[in-house]
């Protein structure tokens, strides 16, 4: 059985001002700022390790609907284009 995705609008995350950026820094920012449509699948669970203590995050699988790639996206960085009945 196939359930219904609902439509996104994401972003895969936020980039801190760099001045004076080099080209491939200007291009990383601007991929990863870029806003995209796609399909929310589920919610998941990651663990992050950049600090001293592990925490879990919850994250959105999202699929990009311009490419069909599948993202894990912070779950601040999308938005629900239309309610779920």
């Amino acid at each position: 059985m196939c359930k219904k995705l609902r439509r996104i609008s994401f972003t895969l995350g936020r980039y801190e001002v760099i001045p004076n950026p080099t080209p491939q820094e200007q291009a990383d920012m601007e991929k990863l700022s870029k806003e995209r449509n796609g399909y929310f699948h589920c919610w998941v669970e990651d663990v992050d390790t950049s600090k001293d203590i592990p925490c879990i995050k919850t994250m959105a699988l999202v699929e990009d609907c311009s490419d069909g790639k599948v993202y894990m996206v912070d779950y601040q960085y999308i938005k629900f284009e239309e309610a779920q009945l």
